[in-house]
């Protein structure tokens, strides 16, 4: 009984240690890609639309929307990538990547084409729908590789 119980602890430790590494993993992840997608969109201007989003206003509060959006999104693709069949490219930083890719095109079609322009007509902007910005792709292909790279080097360690 006692072995018993001290093997369940033991496998709680480790569970919660891959849920720990996840979460941070992720989170390294969404900022490291969100600042460097960020950096694009304030070279466009278009950071004061992302605070927007969020009834905020400027230039300052569209980083802190975004950098939120950014790890939102990490969690979620870190999340993906440990409780699938993803888990077995979690800490290869080539193929992790690749995904991270395939999810950011995701992201721009469903989130920035479609529920982006949505949300800003609910707080009185209007907007194209959908909007197929290839700018718009290219930061979110650019956030996806580097949060895969970033998710997986973390990850592994």
């Amino acid at each position: 009984m006692a072995q018993e119980r001290s093997e369940t602890i033991g496998e709680r430790i480790r569970e919660r240690g891959v849920v720990n590494r996840t979460w941070s993993s992720s989170i390294l992840g969404g900022l490291v890609g969100g600042i460097v997608f960020g950096l694009l969109l304030q070279s466009m201007g278009v950071l004061p639309t992302v605070a927007a989003l969020y009834g905020l206003d400027g230039t300052t509060m569209g980083w802190v929307a975004h950098l939120f959006n950014s790890v939102v999104f990490g969690l979620v693709f870190g999340a993906v990538m440990t409780m699938t069949r993803l888990r077995a490219y979690a800490d290869r930083p080539g193929p992790t990547a690749g995904i991270g890719v395939a999810y950011g095109i995701v992201l721009w079609v469903v989130a920035a084409s479609f529920v982006m322009p949505f949300w800003l007509g609910a707080v009185g902007m209007t907007l194209a729908v959908p909007t197929f910005d290839v700018v718009s792709l290219v930061g979110h292909v650019v956030y996806g590789v580097l949060l895969g790279a970033v998710f997986a080097i973390a990850y592994r360690r």
